[in-house]
């Protein structure tokens, strides 16, 4: 399935790490937008990587990395997905965010978690975002977990990608900006 040297994009790909510091966002963008032609320097990271992982993959494998995507990542296809890396993070996915539904279910009703059958999530209650956060660090972690045995093959690749999109999505966080949007969805008229 793998052709070329995938060992060697993998290894020269920036180390990833869960952390939102101005240092550590410009050290992966530089490094993964050298691998962008410098006409090409306003592509997106994600789509430079993907281009530069088309280059070692087979079509069939370069479609299903082309769809993951964190909205994504827990649909059906991905959980029945023969690469367990992808079915196994798919399926943890689906269940976080189950539980989530639950949870938010049970504080909307006014319901208290000790008295549910399945206990519900262990989030340390806070600001929407620093929840968002925790859900992050939890994802992040079973990456973590699912990485251990896969160094250079596609199920590498594919948690790279999505430890990727985690940290986007980490860095994409404005808290004035979502304040100023929860102000004006909850503004009355």
């Amino acid at each position: 399935m793998i052709t070329g040297n995938l060992e060697y994009v993998i290894c020269s790909l920036p180390n990833l790490s869960f952390q939102d510091k101005d240092e550590e966002r410009s050290r992966v963008f530089s490094i993964l937008k050298k691998y962008a032609g410098p006409s090409e320097v306003e592509k997106s990271i994600i789509f430079i990587l993907e281009e530069e992982a088309s280059k070692f993959l087979s079509l069939k494998a370069f479609r299903i990395y082309q769809q993951i995507d964190l909205k994504n990542i827990h649909s059906e296809a991905f959980q029945k997905s023969k690469n367990t890396v992808l079915a196994a993070f798919s399926t943890y996915i689906f269940s976080l965010k189950t539980d989530v539904q639950q949870m938010r279910i049970s504080r909307k009703n006014g319901v208290d978690s000790s008295t549910t059958k399945k206990p519900l999530l262990p989030l340390v209650p806070g600001t929407p975002m620093e929840e968002e956060i925790q859900l992050l660090k939890w994802q992040w972690k079973k990456l973590e977990e699912l990485s251990v045995g896969h160094y250079a093959d596609f199920g590498a690749l594919c948690l790279y990608k999505l430890k990727l999109l985690i940290l986007l999505r980490l860095w994409s966080f404005d808290q004035k900006r979502g304040f100023d949007n929860f102000l004006n969805i909850t503004k009355k008229d």
